[in-house]
């Protein structure tokens, strides 16, 4: 990317107002401000800032104006402001003083969506917590002269077993687990035995019986040759401590407006993907993907009609994804991206023109005449020489994403790295 369209790439500020001495009114609003709230600029002009944030953050921004008068040259502040249908937006915004006036302006960012974020890890650390402080443990022994396990009534709850049935040796407790979990297990009994303790946590049964577990011992005497006699340890139900760290995990790869993985999920899916198509030798290609005319979008029907875009568009490109190697991703705005492992360049054209042909039939339902389209660039790797890296692919399908831009929209340009595919 150019260093411009790096900058259009990154979170824009928002233009907010012009105000002036300390009477909070407002003197000038910007467009993109009233839209953000969801009002007309007539509406707002002339309104006090005060009447429209939340009460609590009206100290703050009293106290901010204070130290504008006293000559501060800038003040930065975090606000919610309400929108039209009185839920609110969180603003971080600097203001700063205009020279020779009694006036002063402000420019801010949207962080709404970062705040729903700190929300909901907090919900999900709580339950977490909760759900810890429930969870089923029974106690066990293992004497390792007889090789004779002994477990707690209760662990019956924990296996799925009746009390009379439960495992009486390591050997019958590993056959409760599949195959390449009970391999681990043994593994980590077999270490009990040289390191004097042992932790390891694996998935057993299947269906609605499935359970997380993990099982933690220590040895607790020895022979005189240092040889383990007895080791006692835990039988832990963590399965639901297992479903919140999978869905905070998720939560955090996942973009929290249109549901997809992440730019964080992307890069991460990028790297394995590089390192396994270089290990198997098999292609790879990497698409970037434009929505075209986003911005006029935006400006026309305002920024939720937008994000309603993002979402259906989204839904669409994950439909022409398969399987759990290949990943749709939202890169940045408009942007997203395509991982498609084991596609060479003939095939990568193919998928791309599939895709083209997904978004023109999208339809929002506040805009029904608006015809979606997308600029795709798409690079594939089919050798994989030490010298070229998972970075240069990026780059190859950015300037080919560019130059479907340049060269009219709606369209993919493709290369496979050092050879140049016909555009479809």
């Amino acid at each position: 990317m150019t260093d411009q369209q790096i900058t259009s790439s990154k979170e824009a500020e928002i233009e907010l107002f012009s105000l002036a001495g300390n009477d909070g009114n407002l003197r000038e609003v910007s467009p993109s401000f009233a839209q953000l709230l969801g009002i007309t600029v007539e509406e707002i002009s002339g309104k006090s800032l005060l009447e429209l944030v939340h009460p609590e953050d009206i100290g703050n921004i009293v106290a901010g104006i204070a130290e504008l008068e006293d000559g501060a040259s800038e003040v930065l502040m975090e606000s919610r402001f309400r929108q039209s249908d009185g839920r609110y937006v969180y603003l971080q915004w600097i203001a700063r003083p205009l020279p020779n006036s009694n006036l002063w302006w402000a420019s801010g960012r949207d962080t709404t969506e970062f705040h729903r974020l700190v929300n909901e890890t907090a919900d999900l650390k709580a339950r977490l917590d909760l759900a810890l402080s429930h969870a089923t443990a029974a106690m066990w022994e293992i004497d390792h002269m007889s090789k004779a396990l002994t477990l707690e009534s209760v662990a019956s709850q924990i296996i799925g077993v009746d009390v009379s049935a439960l495992p009486k040796s390591i050997a019958s407790l590993l056959s409760l687990f599949g195959e390449s979990e009970a391999e681990a297990i043994a593994k980590a009994f077999e270490n009990l035995a040289t390191q004097s303790t042992m932790e390891i946590s694996s998935f057993f049964g299947d269906g609605p019986q499935r359970r997380y577990v993990s099982l933690r011992g220590k040895v607790i005497s020895f022979d005189r040759r240092n040889r383990p006699l007895r080791s006692v340890g835990l039988i832990v139900d963590v399965t639901a401590e297992k479903a919140l760290e999978e869905q905070m995990l998720k939560m955090i790869m996942s973009d929290g407006l249109t549901g997809v993985p992440n730019r964080r999920a992307f890069d991460q899916g990028i790297r394995s993907q590089w390192r396994l198509s270089k290990r198997d030798s098999t292609p790879l290609t990497l698409v970037m993907i434009d929505i075209d005319n986003f911005k006029k979008f935006n400006d026309t029907f305002g920024h939720l009609v937008g994000d309603d875009a993002l979402c259906a568009i989204a839904r669409a490109l994950g439909s022409q994804v398969n399987g759990q190697d290949e990943m749709v991703a939202r890169f940045g705005g408009e942007e997203f991206s395509i991982i498609l492992p084991n596609t060479n360049g003939d095939s990568a054209l193919e998928r791309c023109e599939r895709i083209l042909e997904t978004v023109r039939k999208v339809q929002v339902r506040q805009a029904p005449d608006w015809n979606f389209s997308v600029s795709m660039g798409a690079a594939t790797a089919l050798d994989f020489p030490k010298e070229l890296k998972a970075t240069d692919l990026l780059a190859s399908a950015d300037r080919c994403l560019y130059a479907a831009k340049e060269s009219g929209k709606d369209r993919v340009v493709a290369k496979v790295v050092d050879t140049e595919v016909s555009p479809g």
